[in-house]
């Protein structure tokens, strides 16, 4: 099969800190054994909680004249929470704006530890071949992978011979009732009635999508984030998708079975953006 990836996207991305090689590494090897051309973006570094509050007020404001954005935290995050989640939303904000630079259709974005699904860029093909004709077909952001409210197809409340595998989001108590899934890495819920419409076999609409380990963005869909978010990076990147997904002016489409995993699903020994909330 040829390269369904790369000629669909102009550009794909995995977001890394530039200390974290051997994720880089791990990245690099899976998107090679699929022979898809991928760049490494060396992620903006917000880490400051052992800087002292000096340091993380120092580093915002570095990042505010750096980029030309704003670090607004309105809603009153601790700043060793609330800079590094803003230096993600900034990574993301300095790849669209060179979306629109360059005129590039489409660019995949991803982090350094997501696992790709098996047969990956011929279930890519599926999803987008599913999507012509439809609606949705001109969407803004498309999931790859996302966690919560994001399609019904393999997450379910009971366990059944295909949803077997109790959820690591119900193991470390993120939810306080069980879900059962068919891969272990799976981070979603089930979505009520109507929350997650079927748009095709393998495509929904994201309720409230949770997580953007791997996302793509049309070049319209560039233009009208960094419109709707006005050059404001003072929320975690993932809170700022779930605000404008759908109802809030971007119009998402998700992969239902996702088509990539985060590495270890809510287990996670390492993370680089300490969040809370």
């Amino acid at each position: 099969m040829s390269n369904e990836i790369n000629k669909f996207f102009d550009k794909v991305y995995v977001i890394s800190l530039f200390d974290k090689e051997e994720r880089w590494k791990k990245m690099e090897k899976q998107f090679r054994n699929r022979k898809i051309k991928v760049e490494r973006f060396i992620a903006v570094d917000g880490r400051c909680k052992t800087q002292g509050k000096e340091g993380c007020i120092a580093k915002m404001k570095t990042f505010e004249m750096v980029y030309s954005i704003k670090i607004s935290n309105k809603n009153k995050y601790p700043l060793q929470e609330v800079v590094p989640a803003a230096s993600l939303t900034i990574g993301t904000v300095v790849l669209l704006r060179d979306m629109v630079k360059n005129g590039y259709e489409h660019i995949l974005i991803c982090e350094d530890d997501i696992e790709l699904g098996r047969s990956f860029s011929s279930n890519f093909k599926r999803g987008i071949d599913e999507l012509k004709g439809t609606k949705y077909e001109n969407w803004d952001v498309l999931y790859l992978g996302c966690g919560h409210k994001c399609g019904n197809s393999g997450v379910s409340l009971e366990k059944t011979s295909i949803n077997k595998h109790l959820s690591t989001a119900t193991q470390t108590k993120a939810y306080d009732y069980e879900i059962y899934l068919k891969h272990p890495n799976d981070l979603r819920t089930v979505c009520d009635e109507g929350e997650c419409p079927e748009i095709s076999e393998h495509m929904s609409v994201p309720g409230k999508a949770g997580g953007s380990w791997c996302y793509a963005f049309s070049l319209k869909g560039a233009k009208k984030f960094l419109k709707l978010i006005d050059n404001d990076a003072g929320n975690h990147v993932d809170h700022i998708y779930q605000s404008l997904d759908n109802k809030g002016g971007i119009k998402a489409v998700a992969f239902n079975p996702p088509i990539v995993w985060h590495e270890g699903g809510g287990i996670r020994a390492d993370t680089d953006i300490p969040w809370a909330n």
